[in-house]
């Protein structure tokens, strides 16, 4: 079935030992528990039936990673089917500085974190939560290093800026959510 037994077993045990990892990234893009352990699953799924095709073993996270980004990207194509606008709610009667304040840190970084666009959400998780080098995000996300800096650093200001509100005083509720863009 494989072609070399030895190496199939040393690349599933790193696998094995990667999974909190690739948990704990997964739920930092979709905010599902349950849809974190899914696309694990699944990613790790392929990754078994497919080492063969991997072809430097030093790369087996960026490569599980970029498994786990497409299975990711799947659900979300299937999910934009199925969404009933009705379902949405477009405009929120709570105020949000309420909402914020009884929240605890990490929920409110997680939402914050999902509050960045795709792009700079899986730069920022790579780099950070994953603590994958530039060039193992490059090769995960298939774009140029220098766009994983840009990236990065856009993703890391938006963040930043996201983080601050949670420190604005209630005045700036007065403002109506409204601010400066340059």
């Amino acid at each position: 079935m494989f072609k070399n037994r030895a190496r199939h077993k040393k690349l599933s045990k790193q696998l094995c030992e990667h999974r909190n990892r690739f948990y704990k990234l997964a739920y930092s893009w979709s905010g599902d528990r349950m849809l974190a352990d899914d696309l694990v699953q699944d990613a790790t799924q392929k990754a078994l039936t497919s080492f063969d095709s991997l072809k430097d073993d030093t790369k087996l996270k960026a490569w599980t990673c970029q498994i786990m980004l497409n299975c990711y990207r799947d659900w979300l194509r299937r999910k934009k089917d199925t969404v009933d606008i009705e379902d949405l709610n477009l405009l929120s009667q709570s105020d949000p500085h309420l909402e914020l304040s009884s929240s605890d840190t990490t929920q409110f970084v997680r939402h914050c974190i999902q509050q960045l666009n795709e792009n700079h959400r899986n730069v920022i998780t790579l780099v950070d939560l994953m603590e994958f080098s530039y060039e193992e995000v490059s090769l995960t996300l298939e774009i140029p290093v220098g766009t994983v800096m840009s990236r990065l650093c856009r993703g890391r200001a938006q963040l930043k800026q996201l983080l601050a509100q949670r420190n604005e005083p209630q005045a700036s509720a007065a403002n109506h959510g409204l601010r400066r863009v340059k």
